[in-house]
């Protein structure tokens, strides 16, 4: 009985002894009450969501300024076929006649003026509005000579030439333009 007795007294003494409850483990720093905490988290939400909107808001501008440059070039390209239909007939009108063909470049010219513009068809539009200038000079001159053209009339035309294939060329790339 004397071991029975010796093995509840040293069970007891374990269990008083060894299995204390623990301390709570101190926090570091400072707890925050539930509408502290739930506060902060709002605040966060918060941000997180003006972040996402941000990027949104950046995505849709993108996509309204490539929507605008392809409209703008469009309707550029379509003036510019315009002005081609008028120059063929203008070319294709005797010398005295070629005052209403005169006319008719000048309204597609103001057309063209007229177009709204961004950043990229700015400068394809200064090229077709130099070239239609230059193109209308060129038979201003023309329809005051007498006989063949000359030398001044037809520079002046193949210049107006090289003019059209540049905003030509710069429209196309408004088009192509990926963003």
């Amino acid at each position: 009985m004397k071991h029975i007795a010796i093995i509840a007294t040293v069970i007891l003494t374990a269990t008083t002894f060894g299995c204390k409850d623990a301390a709570p483990p101190k926090p570091e720093g400072r707890v925050l009450s539930a509408s502290e905490a739930m506060r902060n988290d709002n605040l966060a939400i918060a941000e997180r969501l003006a972040q996402q909107k941000a990027a949104v808001d950046a995505e849709f501008e993108k996509g309204r300024a490539r929507e605008l440059r392809q409209r703008n070039a469009n309707n550029l390209k379509g003036v510019s076929k315009r002005w081609e239909s008028a120059l063929n007939e203008a070319a294709r009108t005797g010398r005295s006649d070629i005052a209403a063909q005169i006319t008719n470049l000048q309204a597609v010219m103001k057309e063209a003026t007229a177009i709204e513009i961004d950043d990229c068809t700015g400068a394809a539009r200064a090229t077709l509005l130099s070239s239609m200038a230059t193109t209308i000079e060129a038979f201003g001159m023309f329809q005051k000579e007498t006989g063949e053209s000359g030398e001044a009339t037809k520079k002046k035309a193949a210049t107006a030439g090289v003019q059209l294939q540049a905003a030509e060329t710069e429209i196309e790339a408004c088009l192509n333009k990926s963003q």
